[in-house]
């Protein structure tokens, strides 16, 4: 429910007149001979009114600016039950988005372009937030560009921290912090401290991010073997049980969805959970959470000093590996005009800003930039007059963006692992006397049977 849908980038295409004829166009100067055929995929359905009219803006903007590019476009976008049979048929976009899950494979199957030569020519690369380009790249050439990523972190509630007398500018940054912190809130409000999503497979998910914080994987690298069934499972696992049952800190609800949690903290029930930061959106945009209350903190670590690690999911374009030299060329433009423009132009930023403020929605909710720390951080003072998100209440994550570790989702069964786990994180709230060790065990047991298939 809480995670992030890729139709944000759209929007940034309202006033990218400007970029047509500024630097992201100066490299079509060189045209090849012919006309150059693209499809570019993922466009609004028609039912999407505003969202199309604004994909249709930026469309016509690209081909003004590249008239020797025959542009056509299409709904389509991922399916993973007809990907291979539509890539077989020559029936896929020039350029569509990919899950984060899916790049490795696609990769190795040898089921997406290399555009290292086109990203290179461009600029892309160094553009790009170098932690998720290495999501794309492979023996050292690039197969996609990341256009959207969340980062998960400590959501928390600025006004029950200085109600418990905590600093709310100063969050946890260590697990130990964290369970001091959920109990002097438990002791001294009327919330719990802390609180977890346990069900939709969303239990599994936000259980392995704090796995990841704590050094440990869900899969190995290789994708094939399950890793959980590990220490840093066993300790996050007996930090919930312990701020359940000895603190009595954390919510006893043990059957909690997303929406149960986020309704729980918007009405003052909840002091701090974990999720990525774009819950921010639903939590001010449909449950009335005031945004000046709303922080968001780093992944704590085990140590102080630690760097934290983020699990990430997002988007990723990707090219259709039949495409020639210059669709890829022409393919990658199309994504650095339409994905990273406001990032690039002032002027682009700013009219994303003013689209997305008349519109009533949050306009930068501050997360995992897919560009570097220093172009994000640029980007957020262009529009940091029109931005109606408190960016400052961000500021315990941003600050520790530099030296933040993005771990991937894993590449294959995600969902299937994610649910192995949700019975898991389920009994340790609801059964003070739940084996950790024995529920890894089987959980591992489960997940390696959806992995060996």
């Amino acid at each position: 429910m809480l995670k992030p849908h890729r139709s944000r980038g759209l929007i940034s295409t309202v006033a990218i007149a400007a970029l047509a004829i500024a630097g992201l166009t100066g490299c079509s100067a060189a045209q090849p001979d012919g006309p150059v055929e693209l499809v570019i995929g993922n466009q609004p359905a028609a039912t999407e009114t505003a969202r199309l009219a604004l994909f249709n803006t930026m469309v016509e903007q690209f081909k003004t600016a590249h008239p020797n590019y025959e542009i056509t476009t299409t709904e389509d976008g991922w399916d993973a039950q007809t990907f291979t049979a539509r890539l077989a048929a020559g029936d896929l976009p020039t350029v569509v988005g990919v899950p984060f899950t899916e790049i490795r494979g696609l990769i190795e199957r040898g089921q997406v372009a290399d555009i290292t030569d086109a990203t290179t020519e461009l600029g892309v690369l160094d553009q790009l937030n170098p932690q998720l380009t290495d999501l794309v790249t492979n023996d050292g050439h690039i197969y996609g560009v990341p256009t959207l990523a969340y980062a998960m972190g400590l959501v928390y509630n600025r006004a029950i921290f200085e109600a418990a007398g905590l600093d709310p500018d100063a969050p946890p940054t260590t697990w130990d912090a964290v369970r001091e912190a959920a109990k002097t809130i438990t002791d001294t409000t009327d919330a719990y401290g802390f609180a977890q999503v346990t069900t939709d497979n969303q239990g599994g998910w936000v259980l392995g991010a704090e796995i990841a914080s704590r050094g440990g994987q869900l899969v190995n690298a290789a994708g094939d073997e399950v890793a959980f069934d590990a220490p840093p499972a066993t300790d996050s696992l007996q930090l919930l049980h312990d701020m359940r049952w000895v603190d009595e800190s954390l919510s006893p609800n043990g059957l909690q969805a997303a929406l149960d949690l986020a309704q729980s903290f918007a009405a003052g029930q909840v002091g701090m959970f974990i999720l990525q930061s774009d819950a921010y959106r639903p939590l001010t945009e449909l449950l009335g959470f005031p945004g000046t209350d709303f922080g968001f903190g780093a992944m704590p670590t085990v140590e102080e000093g630690d760097a934290p690690v983020t699990l990430s999911g997002g988007n990723i374009d990707i090219v259709n590996p039949k495409a020639t030299p210059a669709q890829a060329k022409a393919a990658v433009e199309w994504i650095q005009f339409a994905e990273l423009g406001r990032y690039l132009s002032e002027d682009a930023a700013r009219a994303d800003a003013e689209a997305l403020g008349s519109e009533g929605s949050a306009v930068a909710i501050p997360g995992l930039p897919v560009v570097t720390a220093d172009a994000y951080e640029r980007y957020l003072g262009w529009i940091a007059d029109l931005n109606n998100v408190p960016v400052e209440n961000f500021r315990p994550y941003l600050d520790r963006v530099p030296e933040q570790i993005v771990q991937s989702e894993p590449a294959t069964h995600g969902q299937d692992i994610y649910a192995a786990l949700d019975p898991v994180v389920q009994a340790v709230i609801t059964d003070q006397n739940a084996n950790i060790a024995q529920l890894l065990s089987d959980a591992a047991v489960a997940a390696q049977a959806v992995l060996g298939r």
